[in-house]
């Protein structure tokens, strides 16, 4: 099994989306809006189809920013890919797939978009090849045969970084002049249209035992130009992309090397990264600060002993999701002690006594 969770850029404080892959199927729910409840929202089955294989799913993103559309209370609009090499772009509104982009010709394993660039999305397949795409236009912009097994688009959609099996890392930057599409058709060469791409190594400065030296797989992009890197042996980095060095690192206990993509273990963050929750191969899920790489709770499912396949925060820090095993779905809840309640009660009954003296 694999699985993501995400949160819909863009609208943290209005709604929290999460998404789990179990076979063919991609679910979104509301975590929001229903007090202690999850609500479904939209559940896809990716089916075959006259224009699609269909097949197990591996990844997904939310496509940042505002998007035209003629619903008069706006839609979001979310992208999953798997076994099928096809790209499909699901409207929550209609729920049902509006777009298709193909040209991968092996599973599609990563995707990454831009919150300020909303018809950018960079994808990565099994064999290493990353295209960038134009979504509203359904056209492949650019293709580079790479040796990355994750990547992660950065905020102002102007690059994406790439992590390899080796712990490399490597930056591509996304020219903007237009040209010609790159044909869809596997039986054609890829050519550059939106401006050639250009690979450059990441030399960033750390010490040596905070370094990646296994598989990097996953990664994302916090504020404040800073970039969160996870390798399979539970090894996070949380770099500074201006000044090229490290800012924090740590080590997820009880993180089994090797398994290959299904067994990857992705990360969250809450919208401000401060916080980054992660879990293990045993079913332990962690929160830590970005800032320092302190551990701040540790949360554990009952009577489950099974790898952490995604893991997700909630806005507020109050609800924090893991997927574990083979399909449950785990949500911990962060209560203030009854003491920390009784004190603020019996503070904000003195606040009111005093107002009416």
């Amino acid at each position: 099994m694999v699985a993501k969770l995400g949160c819909q850029p863009g609208v943290s404080q209005v709604q929290l989306s999460t998404l789990m892959f179990a076979s063919a199927q991609a679910t979104v729910y509301d975590d929001l809006h229903m007090g202690d409840f999850i609500a479904v929202v939209v559940k896809f089955t990716n089916q075959k189809t006259e224009y699609a294989d269909g097949g197990e799913l591996h990844t997904c993103t939310w496509l940042g920013g505002q998007h035209s559309t003629p619903h008069p209370h706006g839609d979001a609009l979310l992208a999953v890919a798997g076994a099928d090499h096809n790209i499909s772009v699901i409207s929550i509104v209609e729920a049902r797939v509006i777009a298709l982009l193909q040209g991968h010709t092996r599973d599609v394993v990563d995707m990454s978009a831009c919150a300020n660039k909303p018809g950018l999305v960079v994808s990565l397949a099994k064999d290493g090849n990353a295209r960038v795409w134009d979504v509203p236009q359904q056209l492949c912009m650019s293709s580079y045969n790479t040796d990355a097994s994750c990547l992660a688009v950065s905020p102002n959609g102007a690059f994406f970084v790439t992590g390899s099996k080796k712990g490399a890392l490597h930056s591509y930057q996304i020219a903007t002049r237009q040209q010609q599409p790159v044909p869809s058709s596997s039986d054609r060469k890829p050519q550059a249209a939106l401006g050639s791409i250009e690979r450059e190594q990441l030399n960033m400065e750390c010490s040596s035992s905070g370094r990646h030296t296994e598989t990097i797989d996953c990664m994302q992009f916090l504020c404040h130009n800073r970039l969160a890197t996870k390798s399979v042996d539970g090894r996070m980095c949380v770099w500074d992309m201006a000044a090229w060095k490290q800012l924090s690192s740590w080590k997820v206990p009880s993180c089994t090397v090797g398994g290959g993509w299904a067994s990857r273990c992705r990360f969250g963050c809450t919208p401000d990264g401060a916080y980054i929750c992660v879990g293990n191969t045993t079913g332990d899920v962690y929160v830590y600060d970005t800032s320092d790489g302190k551990r701040m709770t540790h949360v554990a499912p009952i009577k489950v002993s099974a790898p952490v396949r995604a893991c997700g925060l909630s806005p507020d820090c109050r609800h924090l999701l893991a997927v574990i095993g083979n399909g449950f779905i785990f949500r911990f809840e962060y209560r203030k002690p009854d003491a920390e309640v009784s004190n603020k009660e019996n503070s904000d009954t003195n606040m009111i006594e005093s107002d009416n003296e």
